[in-house]
């Protein structure tokens, strides 16, 4: 069985930090290189994800190094890039071009990344698609990925094709478009991210079309998503999968830490704790951290999330990131005994969704996708895109 991975998209707070060097220096005197994988961090990770628009136009762009050089990420290590579809489709919301383009995109990959996403236009970022949005969004991304099977140099890495949809139907006119490129797995690009239904339906519709049983399918990834509702359905899919196909999951809501001094309790049980600026309205009589984490345990004094620097606000999302890790770890440790896996998660969880998204994935490797969507049909409807609802730790 293959394994759930949650992937940390790194925010340019984090590349602002390591590219200037900086070390914290925590209780006791030990020093930590505010990263998150090297063994000179609080903790040692072995996946990043770099969206390659902010790699070309961040904080690195003058740099002579390559990106993953500058900001030290081991060759030991698994750096996935992002393609920046994402960015194209919301310059072209408020109707501006972004300056990247395809073959920059494959490029930056190619110099940095060990798994390469193809340059994908998200036929929507905050409603449901029309079909005319989800058409021009798809022959644009036909073009692209055309140009990513013709020009790719490298090919010690992985590149993956990418799925599109929210039903049955749409599903079928991408993937018919895109199923005959020579690419080495798939990335799930379902909205909304954080609906565990949603995410089961386009797992399983790989599963239908053999995808899996490919001799030349090595990974599959989900976009933008570590909701705690979903997270466990990712895990179940991941059980379902042999071991030598890759799963991951990525997002960068961690981050909340650095831009908003924002704490999540562990397992997001309760409310978030606020630094800076919050903290005097929101948790003025705090003494000490509620975490005992390798973050946590070398900050000396609760005061020193309050400061302005940009130590603060990295610690806490170093922090945060530790609590998505340390979910997905007990989610993988105990979902091979399916009693305990649904126990655990009524307790901690009690999303009615996420429960129904497992037994959606059971009756669908039963009999079959469309009886599954049929029967299940009420839990399929896509929902508002709106995140302004979404709230606490898990929810993106």
């Amino acid at each position: 069985m293959s394994r759930a991975e949650y992937v940390p998209a790194i925010g340019e707070q984090f590349n602002s930090v390591w590219n200037r060097g900086l070390k914290y220096k925590g209780k006791n005197g030990k020093e930590f290189d505010m990263k998150f994988f090297t063994p000179e961090s609080h903790y040692e990770y072995n996946i990043g994800l770099q969206s390659c628009y902010y790699g070309i136009t961040g904080v690195g762009k003058n740099n002579s190094k390559s990106f993953r050089d500058m900001i030290g990420f081991p060759k030991d290590k698994t750096l996935i890039g992002d393609s920046g579809g994402f960015q194209i489709a919301s310059f072209k919301k408020r109707g501006e071009v972004c300056n990247l383009t395809p073959i920059d995109s494959l490029r930056w990959q190619e110099a940095n990344c060990d798994v390469m996403m193809n340059l994908d236009i998200p036929p929507t970022l905050d409603k449901i698609p029309t079909y005319e949005d989800f058409m021009k969004a798809l022959d644009e991304s036909v073009k692209n990925f055309e140009l990513f099977e013709r020009e790719r140099k490298r090919h010690d890495n992985f590149l993956l094709n990418v799925l599109h949809g929210e039903n049955i139907k749409l599903m079928d006119i991408w993937y018919d478009k895109v199923k005959d490129f020579k690419f080495d797995g798939f990335a799930v690009g379902m909205k909304p991210p954080w609906d565990p239904m949603i995410q089961a339906m386009g797992f399983m519709y790989l599963w239908e079309k053999g995808e899996f049983e490919k001799e030349s399918f090595k990974w599959v990834h989900f976009f933008g998503t570590s909701g705690k509702n979903v997270v466990p359905a990712i895990v179940y899919m991941a059980s379902k999968l042999p071991s030598h196909i890759r799963v991951s999951y990525d997002s960068s809501s961690y981050n909340i830490g650095s831009i908003y001094r924002t704490y999540y309790l562990p397992l997001d049980q309760g409310p978030n704790l606020s630094f800076g600026n919050k903290f005097e309205k929101i948790n003025p009589h705090l003494k000490q951290l509620p975490c005992m984490c390798p973050v946590c345990s070398s900050v000396g004094d609760v005061n020193e999330l309050n400061t302005t620097d940009i130590y603060a606000g990295t610690l806490i999302s170093l922090h945060n990131l530790y609590q998505y890790i340390d979910y997905n770890n007990i989610l993988n440790s105990i979902v091979n005994d399916k009693d305990k896996f649904i126990d655990y998660l009524r307790q901690v969880n009690n999303n009615e969704k996420t429960l129904m998204s497992i037994e959606f994935i059971d009756f669908a490797m039963d009999k079959g996708l469309k009886n599954a969507v049929d029967k299940y049909a009420k839990w399929l409807i896509p929902q508002d895109l709106n995140k302004s609802k979404q709230v606490g730790i898990f929810n993106f």
